[in-house]
């Protein structure tokens, strides 16, 4: 029995990792985590607070892979945000100047 839990009766589970099955206890910090969720390409988001310096796309023009889109400084560092995939701007959140957090959506693609 646990030394945490003297009087309490250890529940144990199932737990599947790579289709290898273990019987364990599983705490609440592991039941109660954020689910993964992939990166959706097509929503460009701040992956630093900063500032925006310079946007080169606008909405509606066609923009390829590897393309430049903004620069964020952050840190006194100029971050070059490049597009992943080939799309059209859908929408432009941000303007030049403008001070962004980290996680903010700045450029949509279609």
């Amino acid at each position: 029995m646990p030394k945490d839990k003297p009087n309490e009766e250890v529940k144990y589970e199932d737990l599947n990792i790579d289709n290898s099955f273990y019987r364990t206890e599983i705490p609440d910090s592991y039941k109660n985590r954020i689910p993964f969720t992939p990166i959706n390409l097509k929503m460009i988001n701040a992956s630093i607070p900063g500032t925006i310096l310079e946007i080169f796309v606008e909405p509606g023009q066609n923009i390829l892979a590897e393309e430049k889109m903004l620069i964020l400084e952050a840190m006194k560092m100029r971050n070059i945000i490049i597009s992943e995939i080939d799309g059209i701007v859908k929408k432009v959140h941000i303007k030049s100047g403008d001070i962004v957090s980290k996680n903010q959506l700045l450029i949509e693609l279609e």
